[in-house]
């Protein structure tokens, strides 16, 4: 049973649903007709008429008595017919019900004609009634003749009856008849689209409701909400944008809860890093004013209010940067270049300083043209944090190893090094703003790498830190050619 359902679910569109739908509508409705028709008949008949039926399988007379004031013709009079009694010469000696005609005194041509109208069921102009007769006994033996009439104007070609508001007879026949029938009618229909609705409802107005219950928990700030539907097809891609909707909210929430304990770290960490800075720069220049210094001191207090005010002058451009970047407006000027080109032009920029240091280095470009849209700024800038940081922290000798080549797309980077390898605290965040290490003295800002992790992904690339047998740091960046 529940395959089956998921079938429907899987399956079943709006317009499936609705043309299903109508399906089942004239079919409730038919049924609501056939069992009012039926209601109606065993009411009408056992309880609005009480069984009063005539009996047509013995011929009318069936319905006489000997004594005619016993004749039953209450079904006949309903609607409005007649019963006649005529003597051996074919007058009319005793009327039942109201005669709506004049005659009194049949021909055997009269009669004749009333019964082939009600046999044949033939039209007549000249003819207001049709009726069937039948030869009867009387009390002492004699003989008459039993006429019953109706209006031929208020009977089918198939005998069948047809009460009419413009009579007044008819008037209570008719609401009688057709007032319970409509009763039924009415309560049938009632009582099936009820029964159906409340089972087709789960298709539209239960999922609706889950949605509403989603959205109210959304608003109280619940992005854990997820909605599981059971119905049409279009409900379930509902279903599925508002569950990635709910999902992509909690997203952002968990990212602007970073980005809010990132920031607040950020200004203590600004602090802290400025703070020592411009103690020295203060503390230096109070000692500058005194007259009882030397010229040897006061060279000395100004170099280091000079590299001071250098670092501090390179923290704000650093923070100025990442605070850039990490604008989700912030667009970056993409122009069309051969980047491995490019590279091999920034390298040798830094080739005298990995010469004068004694680094070795190792380098691999692919020949074939590279050519994408970067931003060539950012770019050097996001490769020379990485350049800078391996002529910081390498010892001599060490051999710095740089590649560059296409893969599926994507442009490779890789820099890695045989040097010792990052302290394992400091592998884990090093990408976070203002992680330093703290076995090695480090005059940089702590942002250099934060900042590069930014360029790449504003140019929707990754990085990460990994490690090889041959080089102890290995930084892997990964670009795609399009994005």
């Amino acid at each position: 049973m529940k395959k089956r359902f998921n079938f429907i679910k899987s399956k079943l569109n709006i317009k499936g649903f609705l043309i299903i739908n109508y399906l089942v509508i004239f079919a409730i409705l038919y049924i609501c007709i056939q069992l009012s028709f039926a209601s109606s008949n065993f009411v009408l008949g056992n309880f609005i008429f009480k069984n009063k039926v005539l009996n047509y399988s013995g011929g009318i007379d069936s319905i006489y008595n000997k004594d005619f004031s016993k004749i039953d013709i209450s079904i006949l009079e309903e609607i409005g017919g007649w019963i006649e009694i005529l003597d051996e010469n074919k007058k009319v000696i005793y009327v039942k019900g109201e005669k709506r005609d004049k005659v009194t005194q049949y021909s055997e041509k009269d009669l004749f004609e009333l019964t082939a109208l009600f046999v044949r069921k033939t039209d007549s102009k000249e003819h207001d009634y049709i009726g069937e007769l039948s030869f009867v006994e009387g009390k002492n033996g004699e003989q008459y003749i039993l006429i019953m009439k109706f209006d031929r104007k208020k009977m089918s070609p198939s005998m069948t009856y047809k009460p009419s508001l413009g009579y007044k007879k008819d008037i209570p026949f008719v609401l009688k008849t057709y007032g319970v029938m409509g009763l039924f009618i009415v309560l049938y229909l009632l009582i099936g689209l009820y029964i159906y609705s409340k089972i087709s409802s789960k298709f539209i107005t239960t999922p609706l409701k889950n949605f509403i219950a989603g959205i109210k928990k959304i608003k109280r700030c619940d992005y854990d909400v997820r909605t599981n539907v059971q119905g049409l097809k279009e409900m379930q891609e509902v279903e599925a944008e508002f569950n990635e909707m709910a999902m992509k909210l909690k997203e952002v929430t968990e990212e602007n809860k970073r980005i809010d304990e990132s920031k607040k770290r950020l200004l203590v960490d600004i602090s802290h890093d400025l703070k020592t800075p411009i103690t020295s720069i203060q503390g230096f220049s109070k000692l500058l004013l005194e007259e009882n210094i030397t010229e040897e001191e006061r060279e000395k207090f100004l170099k280091i209010i000079y590299n001071k005010s250098i670092y501090s002058t390179l923290l704000i451009e650093d923070l100025f940067q990442m605070s850039k970047l990490e604008d989700a407006e912030y667009n970056i000027d993409l122009k069309e270049d051969n980047f491995s080109e490019w590279l091999r032009r920034l390298i040798i920029e830094y080739y005298e300083e990995f010469r004068n240091r004694s680094l070795n280095l190792d380098i691999d470009i692919t020949e074939k043209p590279i050519i994408f849209r970067f931003d060539g700024n950012l770019m050097r800038r996001a490769i020379s944090n990485i350049l800078n940081n391996s002529l910081k922290h390498n010892k001599p000798n060490t051999t710095i190893a740089i590649s560059c080549y296409l893969e599926e797309e994507n442009v490779i980077l890789k820099f890695g090094d045989d040097g010792d390898a990052i302290e394992s605290p400091i592998r884990d965040k090093i990408f976070e703003p203002f992680v330093k290490s703290e076995m090695k003295k480090s005059e940089g800002s702590g942002l250099g790498l934060a900042i590069t992790k930014k360029i790449i992904e504003k140019h929707g690339g990754k990085i990460e830190l990994t490690s090889t047998d041959k080089e102890k740091n290995l930084f892997n960046i990964c670009i795609p050619l399009k994005f």
